[in-house]
């Protein structure tokens, strides 16, 4: 009896597995952090995917604190991972192999939220993001962003609108400001945020990249006269400037007033 009552507790516990599974949601037991990866028993890597950590050339200490609170945060080791979202956006795995998911703890707390909440790392700006996680994160950084929690204390929303002295040659920025004109050329549509383009903050969209951004009824040309926050490494090409290969790099904020 004792056996039978075993052997049907094990068949409820694999039937419960596999319909997680099934469901999109996967069990898995950590066994080591490496910076941005978790590494699990079975060897499976999974990122920290829309979440960009604070780097150890950029702060040191709060890299170490990061990262001591990532292995904490797998104590005890067990931890599920919500894959659903990420499999219809067709973002659920990168072509090196490592898993993308949204990372549940043992808490049942979302692990990449709880980053970016306490200044650990912010949004990456992530391919194929699943829009309502993405929103999540955004509000996240935000919060961190006004306490000038962690990373904020290195980090700050650069004023696009503002003179270069503000941008520095391959530093990852956050900018907001209202877009002035939108011009479209051959190899890319380019988003100025002053008047002179040779000199000002300038975003570029590659055209390889356009369609991703565009749809039926919105195209790039609608941004001019509107708030927006982009992110990604600038560099200097006739001024700071950011190419922006994912629309998950730009957010709307809202309609400016035109004139």
């Amino acid at each position: 009896m004792r056996f039978q009552a075993f052997l049907t507790a094990v068949i409820c516990i694999g039937s419960m597995s596999a319909a997680l599974a099934g469901a999109g949601i996967q069990t898995h037991v950590a066994e080591r952090v490496e910076a941005d990866l978790i590494v699990t028993k079975n060897n499976d890597r999974i990122a920290l995917y829309g979440v960009r950590l604070v780097e150890e050339a950029q702060d040191p200490t709060l890299y170490r604190k990061a990262q001591r609170f990532l292995r904490q945060s797998f104590e005890p080791p067990s931890f599920r991972l919500d894959v659903q979202a990420f499999r219809e956006s067709g973002s659920a795995q990168n072509r090196y192999g490592d898993l993308h998911g949204k990372i549940l703890l043992a808490d049942g707390t979302w692990l990449q939220e709880r980053l970016i909440a306490q200044g650990y790392g912010v949004w990456s700006g992530a391919p194929d993001y699943p829009p309502a996680l993405r929103q999540r994160l955004v509000q996240a950084e935000t919060g961190a962003a006004i306490e000038k929690l962690g990373i904020w204390r290195h980090i700050r929303i650069v004023n696009a609108n503002q003179p270069a002295r503000q941008f520095w040659n391959g530093q990852f920025i956050v900018a907001k400001g209202l877009v002035r004109e939108v011009f479209r050329g051959a190899s890319a549509t380019y988003l100025n945020f002053g008047e002179d383009w040779r000199n000002d903050f300038t975003v570029a969209i590659p055209s390889r990249s356009r369609k991703k951004f565009e749809r039926e009824d919105w195209k790039i040309a609608d941004l001019k006269n509107r708030s927006v926050t982009v992110r990604g490494a600038v560099r200097f090409y006739n001024g700071p400037y950011l190419e922006l290969d994912f629309p998950e790099q730009l957010e709307i904020n809202d309609m400016a007033s035109e004139g």
